[in-house]
């Protein structure tokens, strides 16, 4: 029979428990891998739902402000020629443009957002 002292029981102790710990942390972790990517196609199917509704909102609004600015701009550039253009025109004018291109850089972002998600959708396993 083989005596061991105390500080070698204790090694084998130890390298039993790690035995054990590491066949059961191999499975955790495999759980743990397929709840990640389960909730990470879950985040992504809701954001990418969310993009798009937004951009439908976008995009309805700019095309409303965009009609809106074209309207404006033909009526001021025609006040210019009769050389009666108002300040208040031409702020409201400039006011209007400005919300436009803020509106185009939203539809912009959107537009991409959604189509990296897409990309990202495609590259999982």
């Amino acid at each position: 029979m083989i005596t061991l002292n105390n500080g070698a029981r204790l090694a084998a102790v130890m390298l039993v428990l790690a035995l054990m710990l590491s066949s059961c942390t191999d499975n955790s972790r495999r759980q743990e891998i397929d709840q990640r990517r389960a909730a990470l196609k879950h985040k992504q199917d809701s954001t990418l739902e969310a993009s798009q509704r937004e951009l439908a909102i976008v995009d309805s609004t700019l095309q409303a402000v965009n009609a809106e600015y074209e309207r404006m701009k033909i009526e001021v550039e025609q006040h210019k020629k009769e050389l009666r253009a108002t300040a208040e025109e031409l702020t409201a004018l400039t006011k209007l443009r400005v919300r436009r291109d803020s509106l185009q850089t939203q539809w912009d972002v959107l537009g991409a957002k959604i189509k990296y998600i897409r990309v990202k959708k495609q590259e999982q396993p």
